[in-house]
C-alpha cells in the first residue's frame, strides 16, 4: 500500500514538472499581451453587436450604449478618446473593439460570445518591416442568459472593458 502511495505521488510530482514549462509559457503570453499596452496615449473604440432576428426584436442591448459606457470608462481611466471620424481615416491608429455575439435559443434562453480586441500599428521585422494592424491584447467571455436577464451581457462587456484598463494601468502605472 505504501508503494503505491509513494508511487502516485513521484507520478504526480512528474506531471507537475512535466507541465511546469506549459504554465510558465501561458504567463508569458499574459504578459506580452499586457506590455503591448505600454505607451499607449489614446485609443478609439468599436462596438458590434450580433444577433439573430428575434433577438435584434426585443431591442434589450444598445450598441449606442455600450459605446458611451465605454467611452466614458477611458475617459475616466484617464485614457484619450480618438473619436470615430478620425479612427475611420486610418488604421494606423489604435483600436479597442468589442464584439458582442448573441443568439435566441428559444425557451427564453439566450447564449452569448463577447470579445474585447486592442489593436495597433505594427512593423512586421521578418516581412521588411512591413507595416500594419494587428490585435496585441485581448480577452472574451462567453455565458448563457434568460431574456429575463438580458442587460447581464452590457455588464460583461463592461466587465472587459474594465479589465482591459486594470491590464492598462498595470504596465503603464
Amino acid at each position: 500500500m505504501k508503494t503505491s502511495i509513494r508511487i502516485n505521488r513521484q507520478l504526480g510530482l512528474l506531471v507537475l514538472l512535466w507541465m511546469m514549462p506549459v504554465l510558465v509559457w501561458a504567463q508569458n503570453e499574459v504578459d506580452r499581451e499586457r506590455s503591448s499596452l505600454r505607451g499607449i496615449q489614446s485609443m478609439g473604440l468599436s462596438v458590434n453587436y450580433e444577433a439573430n432576428a428575434a433577438l435584434q426584436k426585443k431591442g434589450e442591448l444598445k450598441v449606442a450604449s455600450l459605446q458611451d459606457k465605454g467611452r466614458q470608462l477611458l475617459r475616466e481611466a484617464g485614457i484619450t478618446f480618438i473619436p470615430d471620424e478620425k479612427i475611420r481615416q486610418s488604421d494606423q491608429l489604435p483600436l479597442l473593439y468589442l464584439h458582442i455575439n448573441a443568439m435566441d435559443a428559444g425557451r427564453g434562453l439566450v447564449p452569448f460570445a463577447i470579445n474585447l480586441y486592442f489593436y495597433q500599428p505594427v512593423k512586421l521585422v521578418l516581412n521588411q518591416d512591413l507595416q500594419t494592424t494587428a490585435n496585441t491584447w485581448e480577452s472574451g467571455t462567453v455565458g448563457i442568459v434568460s431574456y429575463d436577464q438580458l442587460s447581464l451581457i452590457g455588464d460583461a462587456a463592461t466587465g472587459l472593458l474594465e479589465e482591459f484598463i486594470r491590464d492598462y494601468h498595470t504596465i503603464n502605472n
